[in-house]
């Protein structure tokens, strides 16, 4: 079957998707703690927070956190500095009754807001974050390393990306999780969080749309958005307050970049060279995005002869590449020959 910008964006997609067993191992693991917890009277409810919860998540799965609401009535006793802790410590006997080997806190720093679970054989950890209901939705969070409880809006944000997934006719997440494998697969965006990705997203994608022309909005806002506040969905929190400015430096440069990549990559999808549009996005993407197919060598020399070159060093038949592709030909007054005018490219993908 003749590939399409549309297939290959299909594919990129099956391959951000998490392991449907993975996802069903996590469903199992934080419904039986969610429960143990309630049977216990440790908590009046829960839900899930994070990329997992708002199935933004790339693969691996990292962890799983549970807001675990505290009953009301625990409020007064556990408001004092060594509440948090005191309530995180609470959540261990009846998971350790079921998980005998199971590990809290392990590998990487403890975090203030959640006690960390490492069960055995299980890749990915499950955080349990303690919290009372608050009105209006927002929580009270507790920070054991502070000593204090503070507001939520997680709850907030969950509700409206998950509202933005049905305008969008259920892409929103997947054009996260596009978003994201571009930004991590540039390196000097290491800086960059998912919650800022996403947040992103948020702002610049409200229609259903074709995910190139999803993707291409993203880049278009971003390369503009990040010198400034970033606003996370809920509409509270500026995600970017701690960044540096050689770090907002490095995010417009480097987004506005893959803004001028994701355009040519339209232009040539418009002009009918889908195979050299497949090359740019995989440039943009990496391995995650299939590559274009080799071309015979013919089909080369006929583009350069004719056509342009794209940024990725592709001729292309088309004048929609960044680069011309046939050289010009000057000619010296003193010697009477030609000297060749040529142009550095990006490696070539032929």
């Amino acid at each position: 079957m003749k590939r399409t910008i549309d297939s290959s964006f299909a594919m990129l997609d099956e391959n951000l998707n998490l392991n449907p067993l993975v996802r069903l191992q996590a469903q199992n693991l934080h419904n039986t703690i969610r429960e143990d917890l309630t049977r216990a009277g440790l908590i009046a409810g829960s839900f899930l927070q994070g990329s997992f919860a708002r199935r933004t998540m790339l693969k691996p799965l990292k962890d799983v956190d549970i807001v675990c609401l505290l009953p009301q009535d625990t409020l007064d006793a556990l408001r004092g500095p060594d509440g948090p802790g005191n309530a995180m410590e609470s959540f261990k006997a009846p998971i350790e009754a079921r998980w005998p080997e199971v590990e809290f806190d392990a590998g990487d720093k403890a975090a203030g807001k959640a006690v960390r679970v490492t069960l055995p054989g299980v890749d990915f950890t499950i955080d349990l974050v303690p919290a009372f209901d608050q009105d209006g939705d927002h929580v009270l969070i507790g920070d054991r390393f502070e000593g204090t409880w503070e507001p939520s809006n997680t709850r907030i944000q969950l509700k409206r990306v998950s509202q933005r997934n049905q305008d969008t006719g259920g892409r929103f997440v997947h054009h996260v999780r596009e978003a994201k494998e571009l930004t991590q697969h540039h390196e000097q965006l290491d800086f960059i969080s998912g919650i800022v990705v996403e947040s992103l997203a948020y702002q610049a994608m409200s229609r259903k749309e074709p995910d190139q022309d999803a993707v291409a909005r993203f880049l278009d806002h971003a390369k503009d958005a990040v010198k400034g506040p970033v606003i996370e969905p809920a509409g509270d929190d500026d995600v970017t307050a701690k960044w540096t400015s050689e770090q907002r430096q490095t995010a417009v440069r480097v987004y506005g970049h893959a803004a001028e990549r994701a355009m040519e990559a339209r232009a040539l999808e418009r002009a009918g060279d889908v195979s050299a549009a497949v090359d740019v996005w995989h440039s943009l993407f990496g391995d995650a995005f299939p590559p274009a197919p080799h071309r015979p060598v013919q089909s080369v020399l006929t583009a350069l002869a004719a056509g342009s070159v794209t940024s990725t060093g592709r001729p292309s038949a088309t004048q929609a590449a960044q680069q011309v592709a046939a050289p010009g030909r000057s000619w010296s007054p003193r010697r009477g020959t030609a000297v060749g005018r040529t142009t550095t490219f990006g490696s070539p993908s032929w």
